[in-house]
């Protein structure tokens, strides 16, 4: 009821721009669609727009049409949702594939049987010109916050801007 009431009172001055920190935190399912058929509503007339952070990221998946990706201060992408999956390939190795993803990974876990990595997806067909045996697959928003959060390891392009 808090949140419905900050709403409303946000929605009242009829701002051209809303940014909202975390606006779905606490919020049972029902809530959370409730607010965001609220918010898809007030931005579909092309005069107002909604930024929001969200660690829930089931949110950005049913709501943005944009996603900038931060994390601690680097940028992964920036573009539209329905490019933000297809810029990255989950690829997936033994240990001895390793060394061929390293210098092109973007995030990278690896373990005593293999590694996931995330990689550009123009990086993809020189890995598989290789001769490594490295399976590909599609990612999805959350194997991206996986693979490039704290505790996974950044590779070899530390820093690297994706998009």
């Amino acid at each position: 009821m808090q949140m419905k009431l900050m709403l409303a009172a946000l929605l009242s001055h009829d701002a051209k721009l809303l940014i909202l920190d975390e606006p779905t935190s606490g919020l049972d399912v029902l809530a959370r669609d409730d607010l965001m058929d609220v918010l898809r509503r007030y931005v579909e007339d092309g005069h107002h727009c909604v930024l929001f952070s969200a660690h829930i990221i089931s949110n950005l998946e049913h709501s943005a049409d944009r996603i900038t990706y931060i994390n601690k201060g680097q940028l992964y992408f920036t573009g539209s949702t329905d490019e933000f999956d297809d810029s990255f390939r989950l690829v997936k190795g033994g240990p001895d594939e390793l060394e061929t993803v390293t210098p092109v990974s973007v995030g990278l876990r690896s373990y005593g049987t293999g590694f996931d990595a995330l990689v550009a997806t123009e990086d993809v067909p020189g890995l598989l010109q290789s001769d490594a045996c490295l399976h590909v697959e599609p990612v999805n928003m959350d194997d991206i916050i996986r693979l490039t959060n704290g505790r996974a390891a950044l590779a070899g392009n530390k820093g690297k801007v994706v998009r």
